[in-house]
């Protein structure tokens, strides 16, 4: 007959070790942890958006604000910016937009594979065909309020929190799963031997 029983060892003795190290072992935790969003936003996170966008990794590092864990927040987290970023930035393209001669959709390329429309324009008949902003104007009564001053600005592409909305989530907690757990197991190796 088949034995159908599971048999854990150790676990007696994991927690008595880790009850030895007492607040130390909440600080490797916290230790891990910040390593761990770290680990994977410098490594999975840009080369999957950077893969997938051309957005450059100085551009998200900048865009992916990492809190270290605190005995206030024991997990660390990674906040990604919500403001746009330039067109320029991404690998772009344009596509005719039938409403005009002078202007064109923007389409930048996305973390899914596909293309997602930007809030701009190219002006198809310019020499340089730059991606463009539209004009924000507001008229209230006698009076004109602009945005920008009135010029004409960069084109603003989606927010690295909209790329990071896009990405699997299975995936995403994968990938900081693992990295979580090998970071506090190898600081556990290293505090108890």
């Amino acid at each position: 007959m088949a034995n159908n029983n599971v048999i854990v060892s150790g676990l007696d003795e994991t927690i008595n070790m880790l009850d030895s190290l007492g607040k130390g072992a909440d600080a490797l935790t916290r230790q891990a942890s910040t390593e761990a969003a770290n680990d994977l936003r410098d490594t999975w996170l840009i080369s999957t958006v950077s893969g997938g966008t051309g957005i450059s990794r100085g551009i998200i590092r900048k865009n992916a604000r990492i809190t270290r864990a605190s005995a206030k927040w024991p997990g660390a987290k990674i906040y990604f910016s919500s403001a746009g970023i330039p067109v320029e930035e991404y690998n772009y393209s344009q596509k005719a937009a039938g409403i005009n001669a002078t202007r064109s959709q923007v389409l930048v390329d996305w973390v899914t594979g596909g293309k997602k429309v930007a809030a701009g324009f190219i002006n198809q008949l310019g020499k340089r065909k730059m991606p463009l902003s539209t004009r924000n104007e507001k008229r209230k009564g006698g009076k004109t309020y602009s945005y920008g001053k009135g010029q004409m600005t960069a084109a603003m592409g989606p927010s690295l929190a909209t790329a990071y909305l896009d990405l699997p989530e299975n995936e995403v907690q994968n990938q900081a799963q693992a990295r979580l757990n090998d970071r506090l197991t190898y600081l556990l190796d290293e505090a108890l031997n």
